[in-house]
């Protein structure tokens, strides 16, 4: 991938995937990636009744946590 991930916030990523998966611009192996780190930080949640705030957040610190500067 040619794009700066630093700089990018876990929800812009996702999107950026989403996008990239929709328009067929990509090969196999950067969108295996881009499943694998979704799958794995989508499966952060914090359990409780309206929890989705803590949730997002815990996704976004884990996704800084990682640091990614490339997909591949």
């Amino acid at each position: 991938m040619d794009i700066n991930l630093k700089a990018m916030t876990y929800q812009e990523f996702k999107k950026y995937c989403n996008d990239r998966a929709c328009d067929g611009q990509w090969s196999m192996l950067e969108a295996m990636a881009c499943i694998n780190v979704i799958e794995e930080i989508d499966s952060i949640k914090v359990k409780g009744l309206f929890k989705k705030k803590k949730t997002l957040k815990a996704q976004e610190l884990e996704w800084r946590k990682r640091n990614y500067e490339t997909i591949s």
